[in-house]
C-alpha cells in the first residue's frame, strides 16, 4: 500500500462505520419513522409519512404503513449498497474487510 492511500484508507474506514451505525439504526426503526421528503422550489415541496404534513409550510400526505415498510426496505437496500461500495474499495487498497 503506498502511503498515499493511507489517508484514503482512513476516510473510507471513517465512511465505512457510519453507514454501519446508520445501517443499524435504520433496521431498529419502526416504518412509521421513515417519510420520503420530496424538495421542490418555495412551498411546493411534499412530505410523504405517516402524519402527513408536519408545518403549514410543508404540504404532506399520509400513506399507509406497506408503503413505509417498503420504504425502509428501498432505504436499508441503498445503505447495504452502499456498504458494499465502501468495502470494495478498501479492497482495492489492499485492506482485509473480513470481520472474524
Amino acid at each position: 500500500m503506498k502511503l498515499t492511500d493511507i489517508d484514503r484508507v482512513n476516510h473510507l474506514v471513517s465512511v465505512l462505520n457510519d453507514v454501519e451505525t446508520i445501517i443499524s439504526v435504520s433496521e431498529k426503526t419502526e416504518p412509521g419513522g421513515y417519510q420520503l421528503f420530496i424538495e421542490a422550489p418555495g412551498d411546493s415541496s411534499l412530505k410523504m409519512s405517516s402524519e402527513g404534513a408536519s408545518t403549514s409550510h410543508s404540504r404532506g400526505i399520509d400513506v399507509t404503513a406497506g408503503f413505509l415498510e417498503r420504504l425502509k426496505q428501498l432505504a436499508l437496500q441503498e445503505l447495504q449498497a452502499k456498504r458494499q461500495v465502501v468495502l470494495a474499495e478498501l479492497a482495492s487498497l489492499g485492506v482485509e474487510t473480513e470481520r472474524r
